[in-house]
């Protein structure tokens, strides 16, 4: 899908099913998606997607469950949950990139390529890009700095360059690390989704932050 201005997602990379379900009900009048991050997931089972989507039917949900392997299973336990949208690893093996398309295509969700691997993204990305199962192929990529990386200053932005160039190419998204003063230098890329994590999550006043980032891409794009 393609939007007028991107949509805001905020990733839940938090331990506890009662914390993140509290997060989420602060935030989510400003937010289009509500993401259960990779260590949720892991934390408490893919049932927090269950909770997620019960709470806010009118939210997309995403399941942050980086797929490496098994890509239909995961799909279709994370599309009987609740979920949305669901995250592959852009460098998973080709078979398991369309084994995910193969269960998008059954369930009716969306996949997401996570290009945090990927040590030269746009090569990559483009390999994958004309992976298709019957009419359905990737519906996004996102451009990632995980949070090991950030710890090293690294900035998604870096990559956004080289990958926009690559057309065809799915619906662009960006996370890893961004802030709310982050926002004005995204106005030149194509973005579908704008993911902040820390920025929201770590902050004193949750809802405030999610307010005033909202404001603001509402006023940049």
């Amino acid at each position: 899908m393609t939007h007028s201005k991107p949509l805001v997602q905020v990733a839940l990379d938090l331990l506890n099913i009662d914390e993140a379900l509290k997060l989420a009900s602060n935030v989510a009048q400003y937010v289009d998606i509500i993401e259960a991050g990779t260590p949720l997931i892991k934390s408490e089972g893919i049932r927090v997607v269950r909770e997620l989507k019960k709470a806010h039917p009118d939210k997309l949900i995403c399941a942050d469950l980086k797929i490496a392997d098994a890509g239909y299973l995961e799909v279709k336990m994370a599309a009987i949950s609740g979920a949305d949208i669901v995250s592959v690893l852009a460098d998973a093996y080709n078979i398991t990139i369309l084994e995910t398309l193969r269960a998008a295509e059954e369930f009716q969700v969306e996949i997401i390529a996570d290009l945090i691997m990927s040590r030269r993204p746009a090569k990559r990305l483009a390999e994958i890009v004309n992976l298709k199962y019957n009419n359905t192929k990737l519906h996004y990529c996102l451009v990632h700095s995980g949070l090991d990386r950030q710890e090293s200053r690294h900035n998604p932005l870096t990559e956004l360059e080289s990958v926009v160039n690559i057309q065809p190419r799915p619906h662009l998204a960006i996370a890893g690390g961004i802030t709310k003063s982050d926002i004005p230098n995204l106005k030149p890329y194509p973005l579908d989704i704008i993911i902040i994590g820390g920025a929201i999550t770590h902050a004193e006043n949750p809802k405030k932050v999610a307010e005033e980032i909202r404001k603001l891409v509402d006023l940049t794009f």
